[in-house]
């Protein structure tokens, strides 16, 4: 557990919980709590020192399997499903996603955050402050939104890896790749992107009373209506990897089938440049008697002859452009 009071009139600090702490803090300050593990007892304990609802303490020992908005007197609980990088290798190059559900509770002048594991997006978070943030001046739900925009930037950044991935695909289609590497790669992509999409879908109902005016808690303040269409961006980008995916499979279908019609095109040529001759070897090995048969010497002339014909077939289809 960690706790981190924002001063916008004087440092910030990371301060030690204590009971009746949330109700000396000023207007220009903001505390936020955050919890790496959904440990009932210790929850129970920070719910009591901070004074939250009895209600949002009970769903916060649980991990949320949605996303979720819930509205409490004065309080409000917004459960997510963060997804982030793992860090640990899958299958092929780059890293495996994992979701991370995460809980918010936003009350006067205090965020509480509980998360199973370390969450990448509250560590680009801290990384961004340097020094004095005056985070102090935000109310609940303004940081709150700062929060919830972090866990969207990280959803865009793996995006953005699927997009450059999805452009090595490219160049593995045009150079012909062998269609095992290919295909694993291209399945590996798909199931992000699942995910993605499977994880995002549900924080439309949860963002969306966000934007309305009857969220506006005078405690809290009014939630950055921008998240929606922050939400609907990684929504969007999302789309757009998954239509660049299917493109890159159809380059790589175009290829396989341009090299299928180059190998239908010799056998074609092939067939028809030994056709006559075999048309002729089987005319001049039918049994009947005819003097021409009886000349050893004429054996060259019908050898000639399909030389001949070979040579006119393959002269007619280069000059067509069939070769």
């Amino acid at each position: 557990m960690r706790a981190t009071l924002y001063d916008a009139s004087g440092e910030d600090r990371e301060v030690e919980l204590r009971q009746g702490i949330s109700s000396k803090l000023g207007k220009r300050q903001l505390l936020w709590v955050d919890l790496d593990a959904r440990d009932g007892e210790e929850i129970a304990k920070v719910g009591a020192m901070l004074e939250l609802p009895d209600d949002a303490v009970r769903h916060l020992a649980d991990a949320p399997d949605t996303a979720r908005l819930l509205r409490f007197p004065g309080h409000v609980l917004l459960r997510l499903i963060a997804v982030q990088p793992s860090g640990r290798k899958g299958q092929g190059s780059g890293v495996r996603l994992e979701t991370a559900p995460i809980d918010l509770v936003a009350a006067p002048n205090m965020i509480v955050t509980v998360h199973d594991r370390d969450v990448e997006a509250f560590d680009e978070f801290e990384s961004e402050i340097r020094g004095d943030s005056h985070l102090g001046r935000l109310d609940a739900a303004g940081f709150m939104g700062a929060l919830v925009d972090s866990v969207l930037s990280v959803c865009l950044h793996v995006v953005e890896e699927i997009d450059r991935r999805i452009d090595v695909l490219d160049e593995m289609a045009l150079r012909g790749a062998q269609p095992d590497a290919f295909l694993s790669e291209v399945v590996m992509l798909r199931r992000r992107i699942a995910l993605l999409r499977r994880t995002l879908a549900p924080h439309r109902a949860a963002f969306a009373p966000l934007a309305r005016p009857d969220l506006d808690i005078p405690e809290l303040g009014q939630a950055w209506a921008g998240l929606v269409e922050r939400l609907e961006r990684a929504m969007d980008a999302t789309e757009s990897a998954r239509d660049l995916l299917l493109g890159s499979f159809d380059v790589y279908m175009a290829r396989a089938a341009h090299r299928t019609n180059n190998v239908m095109k010799v056998l074609t040529v092939l067939n028809a440049v030994l056709l006559p001759a075999i048309v002729l070897a089987g005319v001049m090995g039918m049994n009947f008697k005819i003097g021409f048969f009886e000349e050893p010497a004429n054996f060259w002339f019908a050898v000639a002859g399909m030389l001949a014909l070979a040579a006119t077939i393959v002269g007619v289809s280069r000059w067509r452009g069939w070769i």
